[in-house]
This record gives structure tokens, sequence and C-alpha cells, in this order.
């Protein structure tokens, strides 16, 4: 086992763990640092795979901004009144079980039959990802724009009903 393949699975492990954990955690704050740990055990796996802007990029939005926003939303309404159930129904424990492990299985079928054929890895460059993002998917990142400015005033306007 090399040094490359213990640093995956520190990093697959705290993913899954911190995963985990932003499901048990009953505190909302202990929730939103559990998944800022999970986007930077991500970006630290792309940054093994060699794929450094797309690391960097996870830290900025995802660790970063995605945090912070959910940091805002804490600040701007009352979770406090928010509970969640602490012992969910067995038939739901059940089913969550049986859905999991069928979406397991269909998943590990896919992968298992692909056949890929062998080729040289992508070495994506910012300039290659923004000619591709401008260029031929201009009007979905555009729409994601727009959809970004929809929720944000949504939130806005939740947030201030609440507080009258």
């Amino acid at each position: 086992m090399n040094t490359q393949m213990i640093i995956f699975l520190i990093l697959a492990i705290l993913a899954i763990a911190c995963s985990v954990l932003v499901l048990q955690l009953r505190r909302i704050s202990h929730r939103v640092v559990s998944m800022a740990f999970v986007f930077f055990a991500i970006a630290g796996l792309y940054f093994l795979l060699g794929a450094d802007f797309i690391g960097i990029i996870q830290i900025i939005v995802y660790a970063g901004a995605v945090t912070i926003l959910f940091i805002f939303g804490m600040m701007m309404t009352e979770h406090r009144n928010v509970t969640f159930s602490a012992h969910p129904r067995r038939a739901h424990r059940v089913l969550s079980f049986i859905g999991v492990a069928t979406l397991l299985g269909f998943m590990l079928y896919g992968i298992l039959g692909l056949d890929l054929p062998a080729s040289e890895p992508y070495e994506g460059t910012a300039e290659a990802i923004g000619l591709e993002l401008y260029g031929h998917y201009v009007v979905a990142f555009l729409a994601m724009g727009f959809l970004l400015t929809a929720a944000l005033i949504g939130a806005i306007v939740i947030a201030r009903k609440e507080a009258e």
C-alpha cells in the first residue's frame, strides 16, 4: 500500500464519517461544521487525482461560499425552534436501508459493467474550462445565475416574514 492509497483512504473515511455526522448531529451549527469538513475532504480527493483547479474551486465555492451561506441563513432565521425527530420510526429506517442498498446495487452494477476505452487522462486548465463553460454551456451558466438569484430573493423574503 503506497502513500497515495493511504491518503485516499484517510480522506474517504473523513468524508464518509463527516457526512454521517451531518445526518446524526442535532444542532444545525454542528452540522454546518461537519459539512465543511466533507467539502475539504472532497477537495483533498480532487488534489489527489491531480485536478488542482477543481480542488481549489471546491474549496472556494463549497467550503467557503456555501458554508458561509448556511451560517448567514442560521443567523437570519430562528433555527432554535427547529427540532429534528430523535428516533425515526422503524419502518422509515427499514425503507431507507432498502432504498440505499438498492441504489448502491444499481450503481455498482453500472460501474462494474462499464467498458471504458483506455485513454490519456484529461488535463484541464483554467483556460480550457473557461472556454468550455462560456462557449458551449453559456445558456446553462446564465440559467444557474438566475436560479441562484431567485433562491437568494426567496431566502430574504422568508427571513423578513419570520422577523415580522
